[in-house]
């Protein structure tokens, strides 16, 4: 009897073992299964260039997500429509600051119809974007109104105000207006909105200055004429004295080099004004995107006469670039070297053996030309060559290559009378090598002594 309770009590267990497995499986069938999260597609105002929206043709399927059931319904494809929206209309950027957003209101307005624009200036007026005087300057511009574009272009920051106040200079343009338009904007130095409380209309064409343009406008004309290799221009912005004709011809040639353009956020810092002086760091970027950012410093002086001018130029940052890519592309291109009599020299490259310009520097003698057409001074070449060869070989060489770039002065106009040339050989080399150093540095060593150096003796 003992062994059949035994047997009774496991059958008992089997079958509540057999109940709560059923009950546990029933309800796992009948469980809802998860709903799959439809993401939901990003709203077009997000788009983010550079990458491409899809065409309207070739939308592709999205992606399923990775935490979803494998039976979860496919998540449909955005509408084409909104795909093409994304990919012809992209929205503005939103403006690095609030001194740049200030700038940005001031041009939408102006491109609004005339009732439209008064009444918006206004409301700006009342904000205290803008001072009401700057308002009514802003109305008589010929470069408002119209389906004209307005292009705001940042130019720097300005010295600051005699109550510490930071000053940042922005530039409106129009294809509608001879003039531009330089704003103010005034940052207050303990907090508050940016402000727009100066306005003066000016030449389109930024190389233009006069007595009344402030250090900043003067360094941007400084700038501007070097970019487009007008040497008469920049030479009027100058004292002379520190800022010699070469460095001047030098700069010209790394601009067009170079390609470079002002960078678009903070291209001119003032490091420091006063009455007499001021200091700027310029800031450039090449214009294809290769490389990084490069600075040249201007130092400033006022004259009570003729206003702002330049007293001094540093390129030494721009110079460097023109060591790394000579280096990197197995050629010699920076263009100044300190002369021995004072001041700078440009200087030209020539291949192994050869006495003929390369395209690089016909490029540069045009330059040179030009500053030499627009005044009255002699100018020296000395040819000189690598140690490679007898001292009466390179000696004839060297007479060559200045020979050579006299030749292309003369035919650009320059009087032959004004230019001396001198046959130094490989006596006066601009660099030496060593015992022990590598091949590839003797390589570059010579190669920088194969030249012809051009003293402006202005």
């Amino acid at each position: 009897m003992h062994s059949n309770r035994i047997i009774s009590l496991i059958i008992i267990i089997i079958l509540l073992a057999a109940g709560i497995t059923g009950i546990y499986r029933g309800s796992k069938e009948k469980a809802p299964q998860p709903t799959p999260t439809t993401p939901e597609p990003p709203p077009v105002a997000t788009v983010n260039p550079p990458q491409e929206a899809p065409s309207p043709r070739q939308t592709p399927a999205p992606q399923p997500n990775k935490t979803e059931s494998p039976h979860a319904t496919a998540v449909p494809p955005a509408p084409a429509a909104a795909v093409t929206v994304a990919k012809t209309s992209p929205q503005p950027q939103r403006p690095h600051s609030p001194e740049a957003a200030a700038a940005q209101r001031v041009a939408q307005a102006l491109q609004l119809p005339e009732e439209q624009r008064k009444t918006e200036l206004q409301k700006l007026v009342q904000e205290g974007t803008l001072s009401q005087g700057a308002a009514e300057q802003l109305a008589d511009w010929k470069g408002n109104g119209g389906n004209a574009t307005i292009v705001v272009e940042e130019v720097g920051t300005a010295p600051a105000n005699a109550d510490g106040s930071k000053q940042t200079r922005y530039r409106l343009t129009s294809p509608e207006a001879k003039d531009s338009v330089l704003l103010t904007v005034s940052t207050p130095t303990r907090g508050g909105a940016p402000g727009v409380h100066e306005v003066r209309q000016v030449s389109a064409d930024k190389t233009q200055t006069d007595a009344q343009s402030d250090a900043i406008s003067v360094v941007e004309a400084l700038v501007e004429s070097l970019r487009r290799g007008d040497m008469a221009a920049a030479r009027r912005l100058t004292t002379g004295g520190e800022v010699s004709d070469a460095t001047l011809a030098g700069l010209c040639i790394m601009f067009e080099d170079g390609d470079f353009e002002l960078r678009k956020q903070l291209p001119m810092r003032n490091m420091f004004s006063n009455e007499q002086n001021s200091g700027f760091l310029v800031y450039l970027t090449p214009r294809k995107g290769e490389g990084r950012t490069r600075h040249v410093g201007v130092e400033l002086t006022h004259d009570k006469d003729r206003g702002w001018m330049v007293r001094a130029v540093a390129p030494d940052d721009l110079l460097n670039r023109y060591e790394e890519s000579g280096a990197a592309e197995s050629g010699v291109f920076f263009p100044l070297v300190k002369n021995p009599n004072g001041g700078d020299s440009l200087v030209l490259y020539f291949g192994f053996d050869d006495a003929n310009l390369s395209p690089r520097s016909e490029r540069q003698l045009k330059i040179v030309s030009d500053t030499l057409l627009a005044g009255n001074g002699r100018i020296t070449i000395s040819g000189h060559t690598d140690d490679v060869g007898s001292a009466n070989y390179n000696r004839d060489l060297s007479a060559r290559r200045a020979e050579a770039v006299r030749a292309a002065l003369v035919a650009h106009g320059v009087a032959p009378e004004r230019v001396i040339t001198k046959a130094m050989g490989k006596s006066q080399p601009r660099r030496y090598f060593h015992t022990g150093d590598t091949k590839e540095t003797i390589r570059t060593i010579r190669s920088e002594n194969r030249r012809a150096e051009i003293y402006l003796d202005f």
